[in-house]
């Protein structure tokens, strides 16, 4: 058994300085493992802060995408005529929460999109570099500033308009 353990341990060194080198140790420990400890005691970490959009709307993707397939119920509005009357069918309730649900999944793909940022302008992608012609530019450009009109304009005040609806 002791053999074992040695040989387990010896993997583990070898990995350990291979794995890695100083500066992403470094990384590791100080933002990955410190900022695990941070966003458990105070819900963030300060390397989130720097990107606290990107990073909020990660949260709330993975959130809405968990409250898709985990919901217990629906919106009262997302049932038929829900003003003048209270007796709904079995049918109207299932309708009402596929519903909820794909609102819910439309909802986390916008954020999941603003998160990852894939289409975005930011230098980190490279997707906006300088090999390519300016028409090109200026399209990629004018097709994300559309991407983020849309969200801003018409995706976030949706999510706001219900917010008070976001529970299990």
């Amino acid at each position: 058994m002791a053999e074992y353990g040695e040989r387990a341990y010896w993997a583990l060194y070898r990995f350990a300085l291979r794995g890695f080198t100083y500066s992403e140790w470094r990384y590791r420990l100080r933002f990955r493992l410190w900022g695990f400890f941070q966003r458990g005691w105070r819900g963030w970490a300060d390397h989130d802060v720097w990107g606290l959009d990107a990073y909020l709307a990660a949260v709330m993707a993975g959130a809405l995408r968990h409250l898709a397939a985990h919901h217990h119920g629906h919106p009262v509005d997302f049932l038929p005529d829900y003003e003048t009357r209270w007796d709904f069918t079995e049918e109207e309730s299932a309708a009402a929460a596929a519903a909820w649900t794909a609102w819910l999944r439309d909802k986390a793909a916008a954020l999941d999109w603003y998160a990852r940022d894939e289409d975005g302008i930011s230098d980190d992608l490279g997707w906006i570099s300088d090999d390519l012609s300016e028409e090109e530019r200026v399209a990629r450009i004018d097709a994300h500033q559309e991407k983020m009109r849309r969200f801003h304009e018409e995706i976030m005040p949706d999510l706001v308009r219900r917010w008070g609806a976001l529970w299990d």
